[in-house]
């Protein structure tokens, strides 16, 4: 089991329908899905912030930096 969290959430984050945690049966499931939420954010969130994902003790973060 790996686990997907988001450490910051935004306003936009807390409006969308994703989740600040969640559970893959894999690593690569949990990587594939953290990459795919990243995308999306980064796209159709309002810009202030950029989302990325990063690999830590066998959980894949999604950090937030602020945007320029």
């Amino acid at each position: 089991m790996a686990a997907i969290i988001v450490e910051r959430a935004c306003g936009c984050f807390r409006n969308s329908d994703f989740q600040q945690e969640t559970q893959c049966e894999t690593v690569d499931e949990a990587l594939a899905k953290a990459d795919e939420m990243c995308i999306i954010m980064n796209e159709d969130f309002c810009h202030k912030h950029k989302f990325k994902t990063e690999y830590v003790d066998g959980n894949v973060m999604i950090k937030m930096v602020m945007n320029g």
